[in-house]
């Protein structure tokens, strides 16, 4: 019987390999605008047909071509085989969660879907439509078959919250950091711009309608972050939104809310480091001060509040503190902001980790959450 499961398990890992291999071509061929059928694998770089022996998921990299493609000796990127071993122990894990059964087929398309979503994300910083509702349909599946077909409300209004918080998130992050704009400075552009529209279209000569179509899709594919932004009113695209719904509608609203606020922690703590050094770097000390203060004040309350009973009038110290390095950083992040503009951070994989983390263990989460960071409410 143990020899079986080994066996079995074995199938499943070589099985997840070579779905993440496939994985790779789909998200890097959606960025390319390639078909995902034709042609077969070739180098990135010089467009060689890769042997099959070289095509082994994770061994290949390792034991063939050792990490360079053989025609160009270019080095080949370490992605190819995270994607295939990470996919490969995740497949495994929801077989030994589920076995054989539909919600392990599930969780596993699931899976598929988020990593392509993921892939293209941190290295586009684009959420491609055709993806995101591929896992809106099959969270709302995944969801009605665990929780039962009778609790369709809950699925649904998941959904409907998750849009709603991304929105509002996308909107208020905008308006918190975006400077209002004076109406007669306003008005001073636009004429300013209508200038520069009316000689540049008396100089140049008139385009076809073949020619816009191709200056548009170039454009759509080099959209500037900060033009976006200025003209859409939101922080970050309507992809993050997308996902949102999906966690919403596997997740209920009330893991969801949880979901969002984990892929907060998560989304700092992975680009938190970096954004501080760049701020040394350019030189912003107070930025700089400000944002560390909250952050060593927060982490010191956390630890003092779990180990000590603090008293009413340090937590209220605390908080008051908290509560202003809070609006010192955000008011001089605005400043940065408005002077260097905008920067595309990606928060879409941020929110598929968490919504997996809550789907898998959302009550130990739940627990932790109210024991150990609320426990002065309960």
């Amino acid at each position: 019987m143990i020899d079986e499961l080994l066996l079995v398990c074995f199938f499943v890992l070589v099985v997840g390999a070579c779905i993440g291999s496939f994985l790779n071509v789909v998200a890097l061929r959606a960025i390319s605008k390639e078909s995902i059928v034709f042609p077969s694998s070739k180098c990135p770089f010089c467009n060689e047909p890769i042997k099959w022996f070289d095509n082994i998921p994770v061994l290949s990299y390792f034991f063939t071509f050792k990490g360079k493609c053989r025609n160009c000796g270019e080095k080949v990127s370490i992605q190819y085989p995270i994607v295939e071993a990470l996919t490969a122990i995740l497949f495994l894990a929801v077989f030994l969660s589920f076995g054989v059964t539909v919600k392990t087929l599930l969780l596993w398309i699931l899976l598929s879907v988020s990593i392509v979503i993921i892939i293209t994300d941190l290295k586009k910083e684009y959420v491609f439509d055709i993806h995101s509702w591929i896992l809106i349909i099959f969270a709302v599946i995944t969801s009605l078959v665990f929780n039962g077909l009778n609790n369709y409300s809950n699925t649904a209004i998941g959904l409907i919250v998750g849009v709603f918080v991304m929105e509002a998130i996308a909107r208020l992050s905008y308006y918190l950091v975006k400077k209002k704009e004076n109406n007669s400075e306003q008005t001073e552009e636009n004429v300013d711009k209508t200038e520069v529209k009316d000689e540049e279209n008396n100089e140049q000569p008139t385009e076809s309608l073949d020619d816009k179509d191709k200056i548009n899709e170039v454009e759509d594919e080099n959209i500037d972050i900060n033009d976006y932004v200025n003209k859409n009113k939101r922080a970050f695209g309507e992809g993050d939104t997308y996902l949102a719904a999906a966690a919403g509608a596997l997740l209920g609203w009330k893991y969801f809310i949880v979901a969002v606020a984990i892929a907060i922690i998560l989304q700092a703590v992975c680009i938190l480091p970096q954004f501080l050094i760049e701020l040394y770097k350019k030189e912003e000390y107070k930025l700089l001060t400000s944002l560390t203060s909250f952050v060593l004040l927060a982490v010191v309350y956390w630890i003092l509040s779990n180990i000590l009973t603090l008293p009413l009038y340090v937590v209220f110290v605390f908080i008051i503190a908290l509560i202003f390095f809070a609006i010192d950083s955000i008011s001089r992040l605005k400043k940065t902001v408005n002077e260097q503009g905008f920067v595309a951070i990606p928060f879409g994989p941020a929110l598929l980790c968490s919504m997996f983390l809550l789907l898998f263990w959302g009550v130990y989460i739940v627990q932790f959450i109210k024991k150990y960071i609320f426990m002065i409410f309960i």
